[in-house]
Parts: structure tokens; C-alpha cells; sequence
């Protein structure tokens, strides 16, 4: 009984339960055939009364039958549109039931095993360049197993491994042709061609991309290290930059707070005699009026007295008269206009004490700035006239008082005491500094390397020189032509030099009061610049100390 309840109830469960997926698709297609064709609907059109058919069986029906549904009879209207879900479901069935067994359902990038069929293929782990076939995990090791293909040489995937195959006779590119640059296969060996295995090329090509990577790293670090060192130079020069921009633009504010208290000074005098000339004036003016007022009550009384026809009360009222004579001559009474010249320029001078001391602030600035171009100047001894004597190191010449026995060769200043440095300026920026303290005459600047040293030379910029001289104790004169005075206070201890070649700079520092004391600008250089110095000759044992080149220390 039991059994058969079991069996009734297995009977029951099987045929109430609907089909299964793998049926859904035919049985879903029984009933989505045309009722002209028989067969599954194409480009289904739905009539207005609500049965499909093929649209190409439709219009066929329609030509050959009445305009009515093939079904009800119904009269139909106008041409049905597709219906465009329906075909949209027709296609999806159709895809279901010849399913691509070739699709690969991998990543990007990732390569199917050509062993594997059916609707899945699994994602190969291993090409081999030999078979030229890409194989899964499974299939890789049936390879492996297989004791002819032990020796193939099996890679990571390798997407389209046709290129790994030779085009004329489908053999793998096994050799190298060294003559044609070309991977070829066993097949295309020509007799005296040149080959090797490409994993030998390979290796070789590896080697020299490795030494390239290692040229290249090195180039890297190299390039990397400077920039580094610009980054560092960069960084360095911005804050010296914003301390030099500090110290200048507090020079600055100086000067014009120099200027602002030098005008409020020179204003002051000027309001304070707007004040008291309005003082005066108000005061003049009240005595002015006060007096008319009265003159104006006196000619009232006399009027009021001279229209009474009574002529006893005119006399009797007649007033004394007011004595006119010891009246204020008004007439040569002035107001005091003129203004104070001397009190406005003695506060000009005042400003211009303050503003020089400012400005000199920015000298020295300029040969701090310059001792970074710091050169080592060496005296040229065959340049110097025979007189001169030079010291041992170069950096002393003097007036010895007798004539020496030294060759007269072209590059010897003859008459006049000058001696030229060894250093040649071609470009960039120069400058080093000279001790003049216990001389009375010496000249000093540069010199064109062609200019003229022979006989009596003429010292200014269009004959190759660029100098300046002092002499008589207290005149210095840039030599100029003409020459211009310099107007320097107080003797020169040291005197510094800088040359910018490139700008057509020669300028000129009291080096120990650090102030300026002339540039010549627009030199417009195209020769080669040597330093040029002159003692002066002595007279009656005078000036007979040296000019003395100092060792100046290069600062950033």
C-alpha cells in the first residue's frame, strides 16, 4: 500500500511540475510560428485585432487575398508595425539554441587554451613556441607528460602566436638571420646565410639592453644629482635674493624717509611764517577798522549837528575836532612778504648728507655682491716699464728709481711707469681691489690688449684704456675724454675694480669707506681686457710704496 501511495504520488509530482529549463526555448518556440509559414515568426507584425505573423507573409496575403486577418476575417487597416519586443525575444531564443562554443569568457588580455571544446574554454597558463598551441592547466600537463614534447620550450601565454609561426612553410621562427635582421625558420636557411638561435640573438640583445639600462640609470642619477644641485643653487641664490631685496628696500625706506623728514623740515619754516604773517595781518587789519569805526561815529556826530538851522546850539554843540596828525601813517605800513631762502637751503644740504649716506649703503651692497667675482691678478713682467720693480709673487709694483736692463720687446711700456696683469678678460664679470694708502699718484683700471705702450699714450676709452688717476696729492679724475674730477673728500686706502665685460662695465670703489666712485658705462667691448696699474715715478723720494693687489675672499 505504501508503495503504491509512493509510487502514485512520484507519478503525480512528475507529471504536474513544469519542464525544465533545457525545454523552455521549444516549447516557447510552438507557439511563436506564423500561422502562413509554419514556421518561427521573422520581423513579427501584431494586426489590430491582436494575431502576429511574419511581416514578408502578411504582405504576401494581402496581395493575393482580400485586406483581412488570415484568422478571424477581420478587416485590417493601414500596414502593421514590427513588433519590435517580440523580435527582440524571437532573437534571445534563437541565441539559445545554437549557442558559440568557441566564446572565451576570459579577462582582457588573458589568452583560451586551444585544447579545450565545448561551451567553456579554460584560460591557458603556458604557449608552447614549438606546437604553437596555448594550453590550460589541465592540458599543460598532458604536454609536459608526453616524452616527445619534454623539449619544447613552453612561455607565459601568448595571445596571437601565428606570428611566432614563419608564413612561407608554418614552421616556429627557431634561427636568427644575422644578414636580414629576421627571425626565419629551419626551412628558410640558405647556404652561407649567416644564423643563429634566436635565443642566442635574444640573450645577446637582453645583454645590450641591460647595458643600456645601466648606461640609461646612470644618466639618471647623474641628471637627477644635477638637479638636485640646481634646486639647491636655485634655493640658495632665492635667499640671497630676498636678503639683498630686504637690505635694499631698507636703504630705500631710508632715503625716503630721509626725504620726507628733510620735506617737513623745509615746509616748517614756511607754515610757521604762514602763521605769524596771518598774526600780523589780523592784527593791522583790527586796528584798521577799529580806527574807522570811530572816524565813522565822528563824521555821524557832524552831520547830525551841521542840519540845525539854530545856529547858537551848532556852536555850542559844536565838538572838538579829532587831531588827525597823531594818527598812524598807514599809508607806509606793509605787511612783511619776503621769505626765507637760507633756512631752505640749508635743509636741502641736510637731505643731501642724509641721502649720500643712504646711498652709499648701496655700495656697499654692489661690492659685497662683487666679491664673488673675485680674480687672482698676477703682475706681467714683460709688460712692465723697466723702471718698475715687481715683487716675487706678482702683486707689488714700485718705482726702483733706475732703469733696468730688460729686453725692449713689443708688449713693454717704454715711457710711461705701467705694468698690465697676465690675466686676460674675454667675458663675464671680474674684480679685485688695490691698496693705494701710502701713495700720492697712481693710475689703475683696464686696458685693450692691442692699445698702445710705446712712446707717450694717450689714457682715455678710445685708445684702449679705461682708468682712473690720482695725483697732486688730493685730485682724482676718471680719464675721460675730457677728463672728469671725481669729488672724493678723503684720501683713497683702497681702491676695488670691476669689470663686466658683457654689459661694457668698468667701475670704481672706495673700498674701505665702500662708496662708488665712477663707472664708465657703453664700452662696448670686442678686444681682450688686461688689468692695468701704475705706480707713477717718484719725486724727490716720494710715492715710492708699491701698489699692493690685495687677496680678496669670494663670499655668495
Amino acid at each position: 500500500m505504501a508503495s503504491s501511495l509512493s509510487s502514485s504520488s512520484s507519478s503525480l509530482s512528475s507529471s504536474s511540475s513544469p519542464s525544465t529549463s533545457e525545454d523552455t526555448p521549444a516549447l516557447m518556440s510552438q507557439h511563436l510560428n506564423c500561422c502562413i509559414c509554419l514556421d518561427v515568426l521573422k520581423n513579427p507584425v501584431t494586426t489590430i485585432c491582436g494575431h502576429t505573423f511574419c511581416m514578408t507573409c502578411l504582405d504576401h496575403h494581402k496581395q493575393y487575398n482580400d485586406m483581412a486577418c488570415p484568422l478571424c476575417k477581420q478587416d485590417l487597416q493601414g500596414r502593421p508595425k514590427v513588433n519590435v519586443v517580440l523580435k527582440a525575444i524571437l532573437h534571445k531564443l534563437e541565441e539559445a539554441k545554437h549557442p558559440r562554443t568557441d566564446e572565451f569568457p576570459g579577462a582582457p588580455g588573458e589568452v583560451a587554451c586551444d585544447i579545450c571544446v565545448g561551451k567553456r574554454r579554460l584560460k591557458a597558463v603556458k604557449s608552447c613556441l614549438v606546437c604553437l598551441v596555448s594550453y590550460c592547466s589541465l592540458h599543460v600537463e598532458q604536454h609536459r607528460s608526453t616524452p616527445r614534447l619534454k623539449g619544447h620550450h613552453l612561455v607565459a601565454p601568448v595571445e596571437d602566436l601565428d606570428q611566432r609561426a614563419c608564413l612561407t612553410h608554418g614552421r616556429p621562427l627557431e634561427l636568427y638571420s644575422c644578414e636580414e635582421g629576421k627571425c626565419i625558420c629551419a626551412l628558410c636557411v640558405q647556404k652561407g646565410r649567416q644564423v643563429v638561435p634566436v635565443e642566442m640573438e635574444s640573450n645577446r640583445r637582453q645583454a645590450d639592453l641591460l647595458s643600456i639600462k645601466c648606461n640609461l640609470e646612470k644618466m639618471i642619477k647623474e641628471k637627477e644629482d644635477k638637479v638636485k644641485e640646481i634646486e639647491f643653487s636655485v634655493d640658495q641664490c632665492q635667499e640671497k635674493i630676498d636678503r639683498e631685496r630686504g637690505e635694499i628696500e631698507n636703504v630705500f625706506e631710508g632715503l625716503m624717509a630721509a626725504v620726507e623728514e628733510a620735506q617737513k623740515e623745509a615746509l616748517q619754516p614756511l607754515e610757521d611764517r604762514r602763521r605769524r604773517l596771518k598774526m600780523e595781518a589780523e592784527e593791522l587789519t583790527n586796528e584798521l577798522k577799529r580806527e574807522i569805526s570811530e572816524f565813522r561815529k565822528v563824521i555821524t556826530e557832524f552831520d547830525r549837528i551841521t542840519d540845525a538851522e539854530d545856529h547858537v546850539h551848532f556852536l555850542q554843540s559844536y565838538p572838538s575836532m579829532p587831531d588827525t596828525k597823531k594818527d598812524t601813517d598807514w599809508i607806509n605800513i606793509t605787511v612783511n612778504t619776503d621769505l626765507s631762502l637760507g633756512s631752505l637751503q640749508k635743509h636741502l644740504l641736510a637731505m643731501k648728507s642724509k641721502l649720500d649716506a643712504e646711498l652709499e649703503k648701496l655700495s656697499s651692497l654692489e661690492i659685497k655682491r662683487m666679491h664673488r667675482f673675485s680674480a687672482d691678478i698676477i703682475l706681467d713682467p714683460d709688460t712692465a716699464n723697466a723702471q718698475l720693480v715687481l715683487s716675487d709673487d706678482g702683486k707689488e709694483v714700485r718705482d726702483g728709481g733706475i732703469k733696468q736692463d730688460f729686453p725692449d720687446n713689443d708688449e713693454r711700456y717704454d715711457l710711461f711707469g705701467c705694468v698690465l696683469g697676465q690675466n686676460q678678460l674675454t667675458s663675464g664679470r671680474a674684480y679685485w681691489e688695490v691698496d693705494v694708502w701710502e701713495k700720492t699718484g697712481w693710475d689703475l683700471g683696464v686696458a685693450a690688449e692691442d692699445a698702445n705702450r710705446k712712446g707717450k699714450i694717450s689714457l682715455k676709452p678710445s685708445q684702449g684704456y679705461w682708468a682712473i688717476v690720482h695725483c697732486n696729492e688730493n685730485l682724482y679724475c676718471a680719464l675721460e675724454d675730457p677728463p672728469v674730477r671725481l669729488p672724493i673728500p678723503e684720501k683713497v686706502q683702497k681702491v676695488g675694480v670691476f669689470v663686466d665685460y658683457e654689459e661694457g662695465l668698468v667701475s670704481f670703489y672706495n673700498v674701505e669707506a665702500r662708496s662708488h666712485i665712477y663707472t664708465f658705462t657703453d664700452c662696448n667691448f670686442k678686444e681682450t681686457l688686461r688689468p692695468y696699474f701704475s705706480p707713477h715715478f717718484c719725486q724727490n723720494g716720494r710715492n715710492s710704496s708699491p701698489l699692493v693687489i690685495c687677496h680678496v675672499l669670494q663670499k655668495d
